[in-house]
């Protein structure tokens, strides 16, 4: 699963797709650390649930350039000669395809449409720690994923190479108000790191390839707060006198999916080889937020959790990686069955942070020529102006937003070709065509299980569909800029 960069005699190549990768590895931190996040349940580390790091994170920091091909020039000439190295510009190129086993491959998308906006009630009873009401709460949303997967996977009504399950964001959150001060927010966060982890393994453990077929999981996102390192401590109570914004205490908001599979090589220890891909801009209706607040050069959003006032950064700067083989990497493999390579937006980052317009982003995806599309969200509608990936096929839209009487909205739009024959630039793509959605399960009153098969063609080939003449419109959502204020 690992792609290798090395030339083979020492030297790291100077291609583009070996500066993408050199940039990953030059020094961005995972915050989460290395065993807790990917391997804590299961997969490397001790087995048993390994602790979650606890220290302090540093506060964002530039990443540091690739590193410049060698020279044969003296030591003291380089010196000499040293220029402050500009960001590498993104891979011009597209990466050669993988091979594909056959023209066209069939999969198939079970959608999970339910309400993920509004966090059920604070059911936190006086004498419950935070650790046992948040495993509690974290129980029966796995017991829902697994109705829906019971009831929903067997009814199989076409042919499929692979079958991907997709939640909407912010499923696994549990209300914030349940924390009463920063050290329950250290185990609300570390315990649903570990929790979601061990349930989304459980979750693809019911369903053997032998069985089922192979399905692939994108079950929702995970939301946890990390505290920066040097940050104050949260008043306690109301303080005698108020607190200015500035000086409360600051913290980074992963907001994380993970991604596993039934089909993929497994780990050394019969664990199943497990992705994880982070959001990268935090929007102002991600928590409680209170407005913007700027703090030390950086932006912030002031966020309320019931009776706490904390800051938490616009962007995030944890990166993508997965376990696999026994090991962990950097970086995010997105086609584990092969002809089939998938991108990850999740809500915000569809607008603000898609492919190119990040060189960081982009550098953690494997195979950058991605076919299918998942937006994963919580009010972010398919965008008729939005410019994809001239290889992008099929936009899947799974949103945890409710309209009025409807709980949430599940769409997936078959994609017209570039008109410009473009194979590297961004473009406009009209979305020509909503591929059909049989229900197939009610897994619960507000939850609705969605069914549908679409034609994955090769590389640089696209479904032929004509335009219609008057697309259907999203619902709508929250204007972009109130999110991004």
């Amino acid at each position: 699963m690992h792609r290798k960069i090395s030339s083979g005699n020492g030297k790291e190549e100077t291609s583009p797709e070996a500066l993408r990768r050199a940039l990953l590895r030059a020094g961005i931190i995972l915050p989460f650390g290395s065993t807790a996040l990917l391997a804590a349940c299961g997969g490397g580390g001790s087995g048993g649930g390994a602790a979650f790091p606890l220290a302090g994170m540093a506060p964002a920091a530039s990443p540091a350039p690739a590193p410049a091909p060698e020279s044969s020039s003296p030591p003291a000439e380089q010196a000499a000669a040293a220029e402050p190295q500009p960001l590498p510009v993104p891979p011009t190129e597209p990466p050669p395809p993988r091979p594909v086993q056959k023209a066209v491959k069939n999969v198939r998308i079970l959608n999970l449409q339910t309400p993920t906006f509004t966090p059920p009630a604070n059911q936190r009873k006086s004498g419950d720690d935070i650790k046992t009401y948040t495993q509690s709460a974290l129980q029966g949303k796995f017991e829902l994923l697994r109705d829906a997967l019971m009831q929903g996977l067997p009814g199989k009504t076409g042919e499929s190479d692979l079958c991907y399950f997709v939640v909407p964001e912010f499923y696994w959150n549990v209300n914030w108000d349940a924390v009463k001060n920063e050290d329950e927010i250290r185990i609300f966060s570390s315990t649903c790191v570990v929790e979601v982890q061990k349930h989304v393994r459980e979750l693809i453990a019911l369903f053997p390839q032998e069985k089922y077929g192979k399905l692939a999981l994108l079950p929702g996102t995970t939301q946890v707060l990390k505290k920066q390192l040097g940050a104050a401590a949260a008043p306690a109570g109301a303080p005698a006198s108020p607190v200015a914004d500035k000086d409360l205490p600051a913290y980074e908001a992963l907001n994380y999916v993970l991604v596993i599979d039934n089909f993929s090589k497994s780990n050394p220890d019969g664990s199943r080889p497990i992705a994880m891909w982070p959001k990268r801009h935090v929007s102002g209706i991600d928590l409680k937020m209170g407005g913007s607040v700027a703090k030390d050069g950086q932006s912030y959003w002031k966020a309320l959790l019931g009776n706490l006032d904390i800051l938490v950064t616009k962007r995030s700067t944890t990166v993508a990686a997965y376990f696999a083989d026994g090991k962990e990497f950097k970086g995010f493999d997105n086609d584990p069955l092969g002809g089939v390579p998938f991108g990850v937006d999740v809500c915000l980052d569809y607008a603000a942070a898609y492919t190119d317009s990040e060189y960081t982003r982009m550098s953690q995806i494997e195979d950058t020529n991605f076919i299918l599309d998942f937006l994963i969200a919580c009010g972010m509608t398919v965008d008729e102006r939005h410019k994809y990936l001239p290889s992008v096929q099929y936009i899947v839209r799974n949103d945890g937003m409710s309209y009025g009487k409807v709980n949430g909205t599940c769409e997936i739009y078959k994609l017209a070709g570039p008109s410009s024959g473009t194979r590297t630039a961004l473009t406009g793509r009209p979305r020509n065509e909503r591929v059909p959605q049989t229900e197939v399960a009610r897994p619960r009153a507000d939850s609705i299980l969605f069914d549908s098969y679409i034609e994955i063609h090769p590389l640089w080939q696209y479904p032929i569909a004509p335009l219609p003449a008057g697309a259907p419109p999203s619902p709508p959502t929250e204007a972009l800029p109130s999110l991004l204020a």
